[in-house]
C-alpha cells in the first residue's frame, strides 16, 4: 500500500500543486515490512485569468488640466487558488489630459503573473478664461469728424492646460469708431480647439454743432 501521510492512495491519483511524499509499504504477514518512498512534484504553470474594464473617457475637471478617475479593479480567476490583482495607476488617481494606460497584474504567488490593460482618456473641453473684459467706453467724435480713435487695453486670458493665451479683439485698439455704439469682441483659443470670448461696447457721441 502507498500513502501520503495517513491517506492511502492508488495509482492513478490526482496530486495537488506542490511536492507530495509517497511512502509505499510491502508486507507478507510474516517477515518485517519493507518500505520505499518517492516524491511527486506538481507545478502550477497556468497564470491567473484577468479581464480589464473597458477604456474610459472623461472630461477634465472644471478649471483643471486633469481629472480624478475611479474604476472597478478587475478580479482574477485561477485554476488552483485565489489570485490578487493590482493596477497602476490605482483607481482614484489624478489623470492628466491625454491618454494614460492602466496596467493590472494578477498573481497567485506560484504560477507566472498575467496582465491586462485599458486606457483612461481625459479630454480638455474648456476654453481659456478671461480675467475680465474692459468696461464699456464712451468717447466723443474728433474735431471735424464723425468718428473717434479709441484705444483700450486688451484683456488677458489663461488656460488650465496651456497657461497664457493670445487674445484677439475686433475692432482692434486704436481703430476709428463711428458715431453710435460698437461692440468689441475679444476671443482666445487653445490648441485643443476650445475658445472663449468676452465683449464690451464703445459709444461715440457727436457733441459738435454744425460748422
Amino acid at each position: 500500500t502507498c500513502k501520503i501521510g495517513a491517506t492511502t492512495i492508488t495509482s492513478p491519483f490526482n496530486f495537488p500543486v506542490g511536492t507530495s511524499n509517497v511512502v509505499c509499504t510491502a508486507t507478507n504477514g510474516v517477515a518485517p515490512d519493507a518500505t520505499c518512498s518517492f516524491s511527486v512534484t506538481v507545478n502550477d504553470t497556468q497564470p491567473p485569468i484577468v479581464v480589464c474594464p473597458a477604456n474610459i473617457s472623461t472630461p477634465a475637471a472644471t478649471n483643471q488640466c486633469s481629472a480624478v478617475v475611479n474604476y472597478t479593479t478587475p478580479t482574477a480567476s485561477d485554476n488552483c487558488a485565489g489570485a490578487t490583482v493590482t493596477c497602476s495607476p490605482v483607481s482614484g488617481s489624478t489623470f492628466n489630459v491625454g491618454t494614460t494606460t492602466v496596467t493590472c497584474t494578477a498573481t497567485n504567488g506560484v504560477s507566472p503573473n498575467s496582465t491586462c490593460s485599458f486606457t483612461v482618456t481625459v479630454a480638455d473641453n474648456q476654453g481659456p478664461t478671461f480675467a475680465g473684459c474692459p468696461t464699456n467706453i464712451s468717447a466723443n467724435t474728433a474735431a471735424g469728424l464723425c468718428t473717434a480713435a479709441v484705444t483700450y487695453i486688451a484683456p488677458t486670458a489663461t488656460d488650465a492646460c496651456e497657461g497664457a493665451r493670445t487674445v484677439t479683439c475686433l475692432p482692434a485698439s486704436g481703430s476709428s469708431f463711428a458715431k453710435g455704439v460698437t461692440t468689441v469682441t475679444c476671443s482666445a483659443s487653445d490648441t485643443s480647439g476650445n475658445s472663449n470670448s468676452c465683449s464690451f461696447t464703445v459709444t461715440v457721441a457727436d457733441n459738435q454743432g454744425p460748422t
